[in-house]
C-alpha cells in the first residue's frame, strides 16, 4: 500500500468508495466491536461502583462514549464494506476520529476538572448545612 496517498485531501474527501483489504476489514471490525464490548464493560464498572457518585457518572460517560462510537463505527463499517456512495467516505472515519477525542478531551476534563469543583462544593454545602436548624420529626 502507497502510504503517500494517506496525506492528499482527495484520498480523505473522494466519495467514491473502494473495497476494504481484507486485513482493513477486519482491523476495522474488531476495532468497533473492541469499543462495543469496552463500553459495556465500563457499564458494569459503573453498576458495580458505588461508593464515589462522581466517578459512576464518569464511568457512565465513558461507557456512553464506547457504545456510540463502537455502534457509529460499525455502521460506517457497513456502508464502506458495500462501497455505497457517500456513507461509505473515507472522510467519515475523520469524523468519527474527530469525535472521538473531542468526546476524550470532555471526558478528561470532567474527571480533572469538574470532579474536584463539585466535591469541593459538597464539602462547602455540608459545612454550610450542619449549622441550619433541621426539621423536628412527628411522632
Amino acid at each position: 500500500m502507497d502510504l503517500s496517498q494517506i496525506f492528499s485531501l482527495g484520498f480523505w474527501f473522494d466519495l467514491h468508495t473502494t473495497g476494504l483489504s481484507t486485513s482493513f476489514e477486519r482491523g476495522f471490525f474488531f476495532l468497533f466491536a473492541l469499543f462495543i464490548i469496552l463500553g459495556s464493560v465500563s457499564r458494569i464498572m459503573a453498576k458495580n461502583k458505588k461508593d464515589d457518585r462522581f466517578m459512576v457518572k464518569a464511568y457512565k460517560y465513558v461507557g456512553q462514549m464506547f457504545m456510540t462510537l463502537g455502534a457509529l463505527g460499525l455502521l460506517w463499517f457497513f456502508f464502506a464494506y458495500e462501497q455505497i456512495y457517500f456513507f461509505g467516505a473515507r472522510f467519515w472515519f475523520l469524523v468519527w476520529l474527530l469525535g472521538l477525542i473531542a468526546w476524550i478531551v470532555w471526558i478528561v476534563r470532567y474527571v480533572k476538572v469538574k470532579i474536584p469543583e463539585l466535591k469541593e462544593m459538597g464539602a462547602v454545602k455540608k459545612e454550610v448545612n450542619k449549622y441550619i436548624p433541621k426539621k423536628k420529626s412527628k411522632r
